[in-house]
């Protein structure tokens, strides 16, 4: 049987060093039969500042071409979820996927019209970056970029999401319509959190084993799960 790849996609402002990476990390080493592989959107600060959802769509196609990845099933949390979804819609070969409180589509980072106005006008906006530390200028390319994403694509493979039901920063309905819409794609599972979901690490690992690393995909169920 062929050893199965699993690529971890951090959010926004993150890192392949977050907390749900390191977890991932530290629960697949006892899965030798699993490649679990953590990217890294933004090594330097430099890469934060240009960053553009297009262009990290196409770095991680090319993370796949340079490790000539195969069995590949993603886990997507938050900004991640948006480019998993869209890498699987473009280029195919993604078995499942999980995805964390995502971005289903374009949110222009949760800006009101008064500072995205602000934000073309300047050019970049500060960004704390949890990873360096530090606030960094993200560029407006990014937003005009994003106006690429407004709407969420169909599911192009199985999807389980997880999402929190108190969650302020993706709200949750937007999960609740793609499921809706997607019912034999789409399985919805919410949780009661904010939008991180650090506190229910088990309970996505629980997922992780029945879902994402099935030998073959289950049908999804229509019903949403709560814990």
């Amino acid at each position: 049987m062929a050893r199965q790849t699993v690529l971890y996609l951090h959010g926004f402002a993150s890192s392949g060093q977050s907390t749900k990476a390191r977890y991932f990390r530290e629960k697949f080493k006892a899965l030798p039969q699993v490649e679990y592989q953590a990217v890294d959107f933004n090594p330097t600060p430099q890469d934060f500042e240009y960053i553009t959802t297009t262009g990290l769509i196409n770095r991680l196609r090319q993370y796949v071409l340079d490790h000539r990845l195969h069995n590949l099933s993603l886990i997507g949390s938050s900004y991640g979820g948006l480019i998993a979804l869209h890498y699987a819609h473009h280029f195919g070969g993604v078995e499942r996927m999980l995805l964390l409180a995502p971005g289903l589509f374009w949110l222009s980072g949760g800006l009101s019209a008064e500072g995205l106005k602000k934000w073309e006008e300047v050019g970049t906006v500060p960004v704390h970056h949890k990873a360096f530390r530090r606030e960094i200028p993200v560029r407006y390319d990014l937003q005009v970029d994003g106006l690429r994403y407004l709407e969420p694509v169909p599911p192009p493979t199985p999807i389980l999401i997880i999402h929190g039901q108190n969650d302020r920063t993706v709200p949750i309905d937007y999960s609740r319509a793609y499921a809706a819409s997607f019912p034999d794609r789409v399985q919805l599972v919410e949780v009661g959190a904010g939008h991180d979901l650090n506190g229910h690490l088990d309970v996505i690992w629980k997922y992780v084993q029945s879902f994402l690393l099935q030998s073959t995909t289950p049908k999804v169920a229509k019903l949403r799960q709560s814990f």
